[in-house]
């Protein structure tokens, strides 16, 4: 019995349709990270500001005030109208005291210079994985929020170096990126190093080994040349 055409046009559509689903499968299958990736993968970026020395700074700043002008506002206190904020640390300071708070500032702001390079230098590589929908949103959002945070922090130190000294804001990025250079480079040198002094110790390894070798081999060559000439000496007598 003959198909009539819209029986048979019905059911090459149908045919398509499976088709094209089964492609679409495919590829979301093949799209989709396995769950061992899944699981290697963190949900979060993991990284956190430089607590310690944010915390550092702020304790080391309000026991200057405690000490100084404890009536002043301190952190996080409600400024009274017309006062200005910190008016303490340039009025009640000596230049040697604001230098250590300076100092403070200082290593606060280098730190996270660390923190803000390293989400600078892997986010390249965690922006392919994302838009091949190899990390998550959470994931993604979660690195974003990371680098803003940082940002922020370090625009906190730079608004506080005028607190501590007026202008100083002007030089503090740029002072502060000369010292995380100089202690990136002390770092790697001393990697350096000890790199060259393990290369130095395996290549003693190997030179100890080496002579030790040659000792036993002409032990061995030694004994193997006594043997022959023994057997020659016999050799001989039983020839005679």
């Amino acid at each position: 019995m003959a198909v009539s055409a819209p029986i048979f046009v019905a059911l090459f559509l149908l045919a398509v349709a499976a088709a094209a689903s089964l492609m679409a499968y495919v590829a979301w299958k093949g799209a989709k990270p396995s769950e061992f990736y899944m699981e290697a993968v963190q949900e979060t970026y993991g990284m956190e500001l430089p607590e310690v020395e944010i915390n550092a700074y702020f304790e080391l700043k309000e026991r200057m005030r405690l000490q100084k002008a404890p009536d002043a506002p301190g952190e996080g206190d409600e400024v009274p109208e017309g006062e200005e904020v910190d008016a303490w640390i340039r009025e009640k300071m000596v230049p040697e005291e604001r230098r250590v708070l300076q100092h403070a500032l200082m290593r606060r702001l280098v730190a996270s210079f660390d923190k803000l390079d390293t989400v600078q230098r892997e986010k390249p590589g965690y922006w392919k994985l994302w838009r091949g929908k190899l990390c998550s949103e959470v994931f993604w959002a979660s690195l974003v929020e990371a680098e803003r945070l940082v940002s922020e922090e370090i625009d906190s130190c730079v608004h506080e170096a005028d607190v501590l000294e007026p202008g100083w804001r002007q030089h503090i990025f740029s002072q502060a990126v000369q010292v995380w250079r100089m202690q990136k480079q002390a770092v790697d040198e001393k990697k350096e190093v000890k790199k060259a002094k393990e290369t130095v110790k395996k290549d003693e390894v190997k030179e100890i080994r080496r002579k030790e070798h040659e000792i036993v081999q002409a032990v061995e060559d030694k004994a193997k040349q006594e043997r022959q000439a023994a057997k020659a000496m016999e050799k001989l007598l039983r020839e005679e």
